[in-house]
């Protein structure tokens, strides 16, 4: 059953990471803590490799106008190999957790979570209902050390999580999207993006330039995806503006910055909303 999860197309998946074996609560106590949590539900499995469940609440809404129940889905005990889950790459773009590879390599066990049928789910309930999954596994498991999400390179400690007073939506991107830093090879260029939000059906957010501090567009592309997310209902269109910043690295609505939706130019590839920097842009803006 090792690649079940796998299996299941845009699926978000999270997984529980663990230095001892944990015990797995049985089915009857995971739909529990569900319905204490989302209220009624549908039980779908019972198996120990997918105890799954759906909720009327949450719907997914399909191109033929009709909808589906969305579901939620947890999977057994498995064992964790962290240079196999956790590339190079990877590792290089873990910025919140100090000594990530020196964790990493404690970690032999892991147990998956994920979501069933969400695709088309409207993102931002999306966001929040993945959040409360993931604090009712973490009651779940209470020796749970940390979670990883390879799907946005995400790597967080349980109890980091846990201590975080705000939920839903920024407790996703605290959780579930990472922002990215890297310096082009042989120029003077940056590139500060995230991952996360392509995961819920939004796009990325992305921004090429050279002349400015990366701290700042980092703390800059964090609050661009919690705009994006918070209004996923008011999409922001080709050529729209945002603020920009000044040459003292302030925002102000005196620089207005183009936006455009593009590949990423970064793996994975997935849709982005690109920042012309204007007079800070790198690349080819042609």
């Amino acid at each position: 059953m090792e690649n079940l999860v796998e299996d299941i197309s845009k699926s978000v998946v999270i997984e529980l990471l663990f230095e001892e074996e944990p015990i797995r609560p049985t089915a009857n106590a995971i739909f529990r803590e569900a319905r204490n949590i989302f209220g009624d539900i549908n039980i779908v499995s019972r198996d120990e490799n997918d105890t799954e469940f759906s909720m009327d609440k949450f719907v997914a809404y399909n191109k033929d106008n009709t909808t589906s129940a969305v579901g939620l889905a947890m999977g057994n005990v498995l064992s964790f190999d962290d240079k196999k889950s956790v590339s190079e790459f990877e590792r290089t773009q873990i910025w919140n957790v100090a000594n990530s590879d020196e964790l990493l390599s404690k970690y032999k066990y892991c147990v998956k979570i994920w979501d069933v049928n969400a695709q088309r789910q409207i993102p931002k309930e999306r966001a929040v209902m993945l959040v409360d999954w993931l604090n009712i596994a973490l009651k779940l498991f209470p020796k749970c050390q940390a979670i990883w999400i390879k799907s946005a390179g995400k790597f967080q400690l349980a109890q980091s999580i846990k201590n975080l007073k705000e939920n839903g939506i920024v407790k996703y991107l605290f959780s579930m999207v990472n922002i990215r830093f890297f310096n082009v090879p042989h120029t003077n260029e940056f590139i500060v993006d995230s991952v996360g939000l392509a995961n819920i059906g939004l796009s990325d957010v992305q921004f090429h330039f050279k002349g400015m501090n990366p701290n700042k567009v980092a703390n800059l592309a964090y609050s661009l995806a919690r705009y994006v997310l918070n209004n996923d209902d008011v999409l922001i269109k080709d050529g729209d503006t945002i603020d920009g910043m000044n040459d003292e690295g302030k925002m102000t609505p005196d620089v207005q910055w183009i936006c455009r939706y593009e590949d990423s130019l970064i793996e994975p590839l997935r849709p982005v909303l690109d920042i012309n920097t204007g007079k800070y842009a790198a690349g080819d803006r042609n």
